[in-house]
């Protein structure tokens, strides 16, 4: 699992500083015949030739008396927060999510589940997507026994970058009606890869941890059983039991989730 946070970590931070090199300065090459190269000068000759790498990896020679003039531009910035939308990564208007999810169950109330959920909701800028989503999910507790779950949440997404990989930070808060459940949390990391131009489709990737507020968490004893104590979401048991009800507990986890953003 540690190494897992890390790789998504890791590819979070490649996606910002490869996406920063984008903003570096462009030049930009006047020909006399009235069309207009931008790229990077890769060779110059002074009175003989200039070479130019164009954004889509054309590489371009032309002689000095086919060019007007040569102009170094900054380049348009894709950081998420700077300007308006620039066609790449997450458009204004609607946006809709898939996925598939599991938490594992981490510390001494951890409950491992695993389940499905879906979002819908509005781009309002390059950086800010916000909406309300549905989650099911399939709960075991301790003890082993299986329990199906419904949350409603309120989603709050923020995108880094406008381009085809865009790291982001997700922040679900919402209710489970599942027996004893309670409020949700769920904050996670993630990359959204693009899965081609002029659409929005896109594969969402992300990691992080969710908090799940139990009303009442049951230590179970079985006094035959050397394995120690349980704890549990229903405090049913037998004869061989000690249930002690305990309030107010929450349950953590590590949460993956991969999806389709439509």
């Amino acid at each position: 699992m540690k190494k897992a946070i890390l790789l998504i970590l890791s590819l979070f931070i490649l996606a910002i500083s490869t996406n920063a090199q984008e903003s570096d300065k462009y030049e930009v090459v006047y020909l006399n015949n009235g069309q207009v190269i931008k790229g990077k000068i890769t060779d110059y000759e002074p009175k003989s030739h200039l070479v130019i790498r164009t954004d889509d990896g054309r590489v371009l020679r032309y002689d000095i008396h086919e060019i007007e003039r040569v102009q170094r531009r900054p380049r348009p910035d894709n950081v998420a927060f700077n300007g308006d939308f620039n066609g790449k990564g997450p458009q204004k208007g609607y946006h809709g999510f898939v996925d598939g999810q599991a938490t594992f169950a981490s510390g001494k109330y951890g409950f491992s589940r695993y389940g499905v959920s879906t979002t819908h909701g509005y781009q309002f800028r390059p950086w800010l997507f916000a909406g309300l989503g549905y989650e099911y999910y399939l709960f075991k507790d301790q003890m082993d026994k299986k329990y199906s779950t419904h949350t409603i949440f309120g989603d709050v997404r923020v995108d880094f970058m406008k381009s085809s990989i865009d790291p982001f930070l997700d922040l679900r808060v919402g209710y489970n009606t599942g027996k004893n459940m309670g409020l949700m949390v769920s904050p996670s990391i993630g990359l959204r890869i693009a899965l081609g131009k002029n659409t929005p489709l896109a594969l969402n990737v992300g990691m992080g941890y969710s908090f799940q507020h139990l009303r009442h968490v049951y230590y179970y004893d079985n006094l035959n059983n050397n394995k120690g104590p349980f704890y549990v979401i229903d405090g049913k048991g037998d004869h061989n039991t000690t249930i002690i009800d305990m309030d107010g507990q929450t349950s953590g986890g590590f949460t993956v989730r991969v999806g389709i953003e439509f």
